[in-house]
C-alpha cells in the first residue's frame, strides 16, 4: 500500500509529465500524432438569499490535455487526461487531482462502421457525446444540472459504431461497460441512435439500462455537489431515457437534452425522475453569442438511487470569441426549486466571469 508521501510523489510525476507534453507538442509533430491543450479559469460570484451571504473568489478550472493520431492503417487512438484543482470537504485539505477522462482504440473495420475499446464517454446525449471535458467548447460555462445525478458520463467497455450512413446521416452506438458502481458481474448497455438531416443539426435518441446491486457505491456521475441524497444502499434496476435536439448552424443556436430515469426497487416499486436542458444563443458575425438557458431537476418521492429533491436554474450570458482558441463568457443565473415541498434547492444567484483557452 502507498503512503501519503508516495501518493504526493505520485501526482507530482503526474503533473510534471503533464507539463512536458503540454508544453512541448513540436515532440508529436514527426508522428501521425495531434496534440492539445484545454483549459479554464474563471471568477464566481454567489449571493444567498436565506443566509444573505455571499462567495466570491477565482478557480482555476480543469487543465486537460488531448490525444488523438492513428496506429496503422485502421486502428486510431484518443485520450483525455485531466488535471484539476480539488478540495476536500472531510478534512479540508487541497491539492491537484489527475485522472484519465478518455483512453480508448478505435478500429474502423469496414466503411464508416467501428468497434471501440476502452474508457469513452457514453453516447447518451448530445453534450455527454460531442464535447470534450475542455469549456472552450461548451455553450455556456458549466453543464446542465443532470450530468450531477442522473447521466453516467463515463464507461469502460466496448462499443459498435456507424457514422454519417445514408441521406440522414443515420449513426448507432451500442455499447456494454462497467456499471455505475463497477460491478463486474452486472456490466451496464447502452443503445443510442441519431440522425444529421441538415449541417449543423443532429436529432438523437438513447437507452441505458444497469442492474446496480448496492447504490451507495454509484459512481460515473461529474463531480459538482450533490443535492441529492438517499440511505438505500440496495439493489435496483435503473434506466435511463435520453432524448436530444441540436442545431448550431448560425446564426441560431439551439440545444434542449431531455432525460427520465426509471428506477425499480424491489420495496417501492417503479420511480420516475426528470431533467430538462434548454440553450438558445444567437450568434453575431461569428464572434459574439448572446443566449439564455433553462434547466430543470426533478427526483420523485420514491426514488431511492437519489431520494427526493428538485431544482431549477436560468439565466442569461454572452460569449465573446477573441479566437478559435480563446473565448470569454459573462454568465448570470438564478438556482431555485419550483417543488417547496420536495426536498427543495437553496435559493441563490451567481455570476460566472470564464476564460477558456486552447493551444493546439
Amino acid at each position: 500500500m502507498l503512503t501519503n508521501s508516495n501518493s504526493i510523489d505520485m501526482k507530482i510525476i503526474y503533473i510534471v509529465l503533464f507539463i512536458i507534453i503540454f508544453c512541448t507538442p513540436p515532440l508529436f509533430s514527426q508522428n501521425n500524432y495531434q496534440v492539445s491543450g484545454f483549459g479554464h479559469i474563471e471568477h464566481e460570484f454567489e449571493y444567498f438569499e436565506a443566509d444573505e451571504e455571499m462567495e466570491i473568489g477565482w478557480a482555476l478550472g480543469e487543465q486537460s490535455l488531448f490525444v488523438s493520431g492513428g496506429i496503422g492503417k485502421k486502428f486510431s487512438y484518443l485520450g483525455e487526461f485531466a488535471i484539476n484543482y480539488t478540495i476536500n470537504e472531510h478534512d479540508h485539505t487541497s491539492g491537484f487531482a489527475t485522472s484519465v477522462r478518455r483512453a480508448r482504440i478505435k478500429y474502423n473495420y469496414f466503411g464508416n462502421h467501428s468497434v471501440i475499446i476502452g474508457q469513452m464517454h457514453t453516447p447518451v446525449n448530445y453534450w455527454n457525446d460531442v464535447y470534450y471535458h475542455a469549456r472552450i467548447f461548451f455553450p455556456t460555462t458549466d453543464r446542465p444540472l443532470s450530468f450531477a445525478y442522473l447521466l453516467p458520463v463515463h464507461s469502460l467497455g466496448i462499443r459498435a459504431q456507424g457514422q454519417n450512413l445514408g441521406k440522414l446521416n443515420f449513426g448507432y452506438d451500442i455499447q456494454t461497460g462497467n456499471s455505475l458502481e463497477g460491478d463486474e458481474l452486472n456490466p451496464a448497455f447502452i443503445g443510442a441512435v441519431h440522425i444529421k438531416p441538415t449541417d449543423g443539426m443532429r436529432i438523437g435518441a438513447s437507452f441505458y439500462y444497469n442492474h446496480i446491486t448496492d447504490n451507495s457505491k454509484v459512481h460515473h456521475m461529474h463531480e459538482e455537489a450533490h443535492l441529492a441524497s438517499s440511505d438505500y444502499e440496495g439493489a435496483l434496476d435503473y434506466h435511463l431515457i435520453c432524448f436530444s435536439f441540436a442545431r448550431f448552424e448560425k446564426p441560431l443556436e439551439i440545444l434542449n437534452e431531455f432525460s427520465t430515469t426509471l428506477t425499480r426497487t424491489d420495496s417501492l416499486g417503479m420511480a420516475q425522475s426528470y431533467s430538462n436542458y434548454l440553450y438558445l444563443g444567437y450568434n453575431i458575425k461569428d464572434r459574439f453569442t448572446p443566449y439564455v438557458n433553462c434547466d430543470f431537476i426533478q427526483s420523485g418521492n420514491n426514488d431511492l438511487r437519489n431520494g427526493p429533491f428538485n431544482q431549477i436554474k436560468y439565466g442569461v450570458g454572452y460569449k465573446h470569441e477573441f479566437s478559435p482558441a480563446l473565448n470569454l463568457k459573462l454568465q448570470v443565473e438564478r438556482y431555485t426549486s419550483f417543488n417547496k415541498t420536495n426536498n427543495p434547492a437553496p435559493n441563490y444567484y451567481e455570476f460566472t466571469m470564464q476564460f477558456s483557452y486552447a493551444i493546439y
